[in-house]
């Protein structure tokens, strides 16, 4: 006696089904390819343990290790080293003076809508004076 197997949707026939142990996908994922400029900053922001003048441990990530010995190169006079610190420095400095406003006006929208709902903001400069 046979038995019947329906086929339709979710049933495919037995000859079409999986053998057990077949994978549906023979090639597997495809690889990725790896992004070097990722991979550098991934390096770089890895944290470095370096002594300070005064003899103490202190963990910095890597980038600023790097720019820190960057820096120190140059000062002892190798100028190329110097002359790299001082452009890294002219680009940067653009970038962290914008953050910097960025918090101020956050800041005082802040202040200005806790003013308007009615309470009392004590408003002090950036340095902390009042």
């Amino acid at each position: 006696m046979t038995e019947t197997y329906d086929v339709g949707y979710g049933k495919p026939p037995k000859p079409h089904q999986w053998k057990k142990g077949q994978s549906g996908n023979p090639k597997g994922r495809p690889k990725t390819r790896s992004d070097p400029i990722r991979e550098a900053a991934d390096i770089l922001s890895e944290p470095v343990m370096a002594r300070t003048p005064e003899g103490r441990t202190v963990s910095l990530d890597g980038y600023v290790a790097a720019y820190l010995a960057l820096c120190k190169k140059g000062l002892k006079g190798h100028v190329p080293s110097l002359i790299k610190a001082i452009r890294i420095m002219l680009e940067v400095q653009p970038a962290l003076d914008a953050k910097a406003e960025d918090a101020l006006h956050k800041r005082e929208r802040i202040l200005g809508l806790l003013e308007k709902m009615g309470v009392e903001v004590c408003r002090r400069d950036v340095d902390g004076d009042r």
